[in-house]
């Protein structure tokens, strides 16, 4: 596209929001396991080839978009979309990642409809299937590694990592736990750290 060339902040914002759906077409194209698969390809994209906001923005909306309701990818799209251009950049992210998932399970329809019993059909999708653990795992140990001096992130890391694992609380209600005890901890934290109320004004005369 002619506007690969145009450094972002030149770009207007309909040639933003084609870049977006460039990036995120291309990218979800290959994310045969789902919306994550795609989140290497699009730090890359986003982050280091086209400089659209940095790594730590961008790693903060990979995380919300796993903590909010509904499907990953397009959480992702359309809050990445609406911080490079608003509500237009919003709509042909979603779009660029919606279009090619909506094309493959047109094709994937077709191919057990014909080929119900197929070995090789079944194969490669449980080998396609099995990636997506290391891509998962990949993504989190960005994550980690951007946070490696933050013992409270860690201590959540582990926190969600086991309530489901251990407990028969379910992942909704882990996020929300996590969510919770984040606002108590940030919120005691800044008001530790708020300078000492002034008594009266003879204390500061004397």
């Amino acid at each position: 596209m002619q506007s690969d060339n145009i450094p972002v902040n030149l770009m207007t914002k309909k040639q933003k929001g084609f870049l977006i759906f460039k990036i995120f077409f291309s990218a979800m194209v290959f994310a045969f396991t789902g919306g994550s698969a795609a989140t290497p390809t699009l730090i890359y994209q986003v982050v280091k080839k086209y400089k659209l906001m940095s790594e730590d923005e961008y790693m903060e909306i990979v995380a919300l978009s796993h903590s909010l309701p509904g499907i990953i990818g397009i959480n992702n799209s359309m809050l990445t979309g609406y911080k490079v251009c608003g509500i237009f950049g919003s709509f042909m992210a979603v779009l660029g990642t919606a279009l090619p998932a909506f094309v493959s399970m047109l094709l994937v329809a077709v191919i057990f409809q014909e080929l119900p019993q197929s070995r090789v059909v079944r194969g490669a999708i449980n080998g396609i299937r099995a990636i997506s653990i290391g891509i998962l795992f990949d993504t989190g140990l960005r994550i980690l590694i951007r946070n490696h001096k933050n013992i409270f992130g860690i201590a959540m890391i582990i926190l969600a990592m086991c309530l489901p694992l251990f407990t028969k609380i379910s992942a909704f209600y882990t996020v929300l736990l996590s969510g919770l005890i984040g606002v108590v901890y940030y919120l005691t934290k800044n008001h530790n750290n708020l300078p000492a109320p002034i008594e009266n004004k003879e204390e500061i005369d004397g």
